[in-house]
């Protein structure tokens, strides 16, 4: 059977498309190993479940602060040197050298790297052993920071020296992959969304009664991710009864920030932390909307596609997708998704809520709608199939 080496420069909790990539090449009878890093003691906890669960087989790289301190304070050490001499590859991955030396004795037949950090060793491990290397660009790297910013030049100073010497690239969005493949024309960027797995999907939504349920997620709440706009939108509803669940890791600045978005005694905010995979799609099955929101203030976020939008989908939500080219796009190729709005105007997002506050019934059919289209379309055993014909392609050349 193929050996296939998984490189991440994040963890399985905080790496869900790493994860399911891997589990899904595992299930075909690949042997999958994955090497990832310590970054947050929440996704350690969160790894403990996965771990146990997972169908490859995993290396920690680099130490951790409690568990390994002299290895994780070293490689910290190596990467400050590596950022102050400008060397890129080595400042962009902590460990580097572990993740080669690894990589190389782990003999894989070929390596996919996610995460721009993994460039780097994905480069050097399929040089040394003349191996196929795979790339999967999750989002528009260089383009997550301001244009010609000192963090965006170096991102696009590692792709530059890494890309044009892998074999393939796979990406989140078509217009990730559009981007990409006009940087790069040597290779034809593949897309395979962000989307999952359909043993996820609770029951089809039933009605409810109440204030309106809303939700929002993300690893790290932040109030440049479109939730500040929504929330003045929202405080002009002053009659419609709402509770809008946020999770996510969030700062005493931003959870006061977001809890003082709320002028209306009939609005409540609630704040949770991450939740573990398993759990947070029957969390987000007993809300009504989902807010699948973006703001343009990156090339990034003009073009990628979250997996909030078909994590909504599955778990049968009416997402509200705020404006952007790629939501755009994807709202026309499956309207039945949800409803754009405009984060730049307020009085409209009210109008919205007070519409699907008074018409609960379609609200459902909305709703259900949105279930199905997730249980035949949008869920990862579709994109799974491009992943492995992908995967097995390259193994071929």
């Amino acid at each position: 059977m193929p050996r296939i080496l998984v490189i991440t420069t994040s963890q399985p909790a905080s790496n869900p498309r790493m994860r399911k990539s891997a589990t899904a090449l595992a299930e075909k009878g690949n042997i999958v190993h994955v090497l990832y890093a310590y970054n947050t003691e929440w996704a350690t906890q969160a790894d403990v479940e996965i771990l146990s669960q997972a169908k490859w087989t995993w290396e920690r790289i680099g130490g951790h602060p409690e568990e390994a301190k002299f290895n994780y304070f070293l490689s910290r050490l190596k990467r400050r040197l590596a950022e102050a001499l400008s060397i890129t590859k080595h400042a962009m991955c902590r460990s580097f050298e572990d993740y080669v030396s690894r990589g190389i004795k782990w003999k894989p037949d070929i390596v996919i790297g996610h995460n721009p950090g993994a460039l780097g060793p994905l480069v050097a491990i399929g040089n040394k052993l003349t191996i196929p290397t795979l790339f999967d660009a999750e989002d528009y790297h260089r383009g997550e920071f301001a244009l010609h910013s000192k963090e965006s030049l170096r991102v696009q100073k590692l792709e530059d020296e890494c890309i044009p010497h892998i074999a393939a690239m796979t990406a989140a969005s078509p217009l990730i992959a559009k981007t990409y493949g006009s940087l790069y024309p040597q290779h034809e960027v593949t897309t395979i969304n962000n989307a999952f797995a359909k043993n996820n999907q609770p029951p089809i939504p039933t009605s409810e009664s109440g204030p309106l349920k809303i939700i929002w997620f993300s690893q790290v709440v932040g109030l440049d991710r479109g939730l500040e706009e929504f929330l003045r939108g929202m405080q002009r509803a002053q009659n419609v009864p709402i509770q809008l669940n946020v999770l996510g890791l969030c700062s005493e600045i931003v959870k006061q920030s977001l809890l003082a978005g709320t002028t209306s005694d009939l609005h409540q905010i609630t704040l949770h932390p991450p939740m573990a995979e398993s759990a947070l799609f029957k969390f987000i099955a007993e809300h009504e909307i989902g807010l699948a929101l973006e703001v343009p203030k990156t090339k990034n976020r003009e073009i990628c596609l979250t997996n909030k939008l078909y994590s909504f989908a599955l778990s049968g939500c009416h997402s509200f997708i705020s404006k952007t080219p790629a939501q755009e796009q994807f709202l026309q190729e499956f309207p039945d998704a949800g409803q754009l709005i405009d984060l730049n105007k307020p009085d409209s997002i009210a109008e919205s809520l007070g519409f699907a506050f008074e018409s609960r019934d379609e609200l459902l059919q909305n709703r259900q709608r949105a279930w199905q289209l997730g249980h035949t379309a949008l869920n990862w055993e579709q994109e799974s199939k491009v992943l492995v014909e992908f995967v097995l392609e390259a193994l071929k050349k």
